[in-house]
């Protein structure tokens, strides 16, 4: 059984078409869609409970804490936890091809007991490592400056702009040029991973580090002895509309931003449980 997870913040609540119906046109059988959305928001206290109108064959399930961005999926392993299936993590402000939903489960053959990512990042991008300790081999990245179309592609959205959005659409890109593990998951291009992975010391998330998924996630996995496999030659994705309102990535939220959230994320796992070194 396949369930796509994902959440979402009130002020994309009217931007969501495009992500949901995407998913809902996946060639691999899904079995559900799921929208997590908690009662209360820490970033949007104001918040009138209105839910937002989503297509038949999504859910919304709502939840009883605001966990951040983690919401996506700590609940879905939670509720699926004993079940034998797949919970495919997804962000609210992408667009994702029709054949995204199918690799992953092509290469979970192969590695089934691992996380499964299309991008992804290194620990020692926020400090020294040594690479210890580390499965291999490991993801190579393909730079953008040798992805010609994607270049070729950049220039166009920006001589020819799309008619239906004021910001330019980045063209989608190869991630990495070699299959390969990595430490930590970008969620924006999806992850696939099983209910087990994650138990309920992951649900204690610290001030600050709250803001930050990626790193939070990928360091549950791999304190629970999960590593994290990155496909190569996948295209990532693309913004859809909803990517404008209130992007983590450009908030400042508990005095710190998302650089500093990352940095206090990875030295949390370091000096918490070695993980990293």
């Amino acid at each position: 059984m396949l369930i796509v997870s994902l959440s979402s913040i009130p002020t994309r609540f009217d931007k969501l078409g495009p992500t949901l119906e995407c998913l809902l046109s996946q060639t691999a059988k899904i079995d559900r869609i799921i929208l997590y959305i908690p009662e209360n928001y820490r970033r949007f206290p104001d918040w009138d409970g209105t839910l937002p109108e989503v297509p038949e064959g999504v859910e919304i399930r709502r939840v009883s804490q605001d966990l951040g961005p983690a919401t996506k999926v700590l609940y879905a392993t939670k509720e699926f936890r004993g079940v034998d299936c797949d919970i495919l993590l997804c962000d609210d402000d992408r667009r994702y091809k029709s054949h995204w939903a199918q690799a992953f489960l092509d290469a979970r053959a192969e590695h089934p007991d691992t996380c499964i990512a299309i991008a992804g990042f290194e620990a020692d991008r926020y400090g020294q490592s040594q690479m210890l300790n580390r499965p291999q081999p490991r993801a190579r990245r393909k730079p953008r400056a040798l992805d010609f179309k994607f270049k070729a592609k950049m220039i166009w959205e920006f001589l020819f702009p799309p008619v239906e959005r004021k910001y330019l659409r980045e063209p989608t890109r190869v991630t990495f040029s070699q299959s390969g593990y990595v430490d930590c998951f970008e969620g924006f291009g999806g992850a696939l991973m099983r209910p087990e992975f994650f138990d309920d010391a992951a649900f204690d998330i610290p001030e600050v580090i709250w803001a930050v998924d990626d790193v939070w996630l990928s360091g549950n996995l791999a304190r629970m002895g999960v590593p994290i496999w990155a496909l190569a030659d996948q295209h990532d994705t693309q913004h859809t509309p909803a990517g404008i309102s209130d992007a983590l990535h450009k908030a400042e939220i508990e005095g710190a931003d998302r650089d500093i959230a990352n940095k206090t994320c990875i030295a949390h796992f370091r000096d918490t449980y070695e993980l990293w070194p």
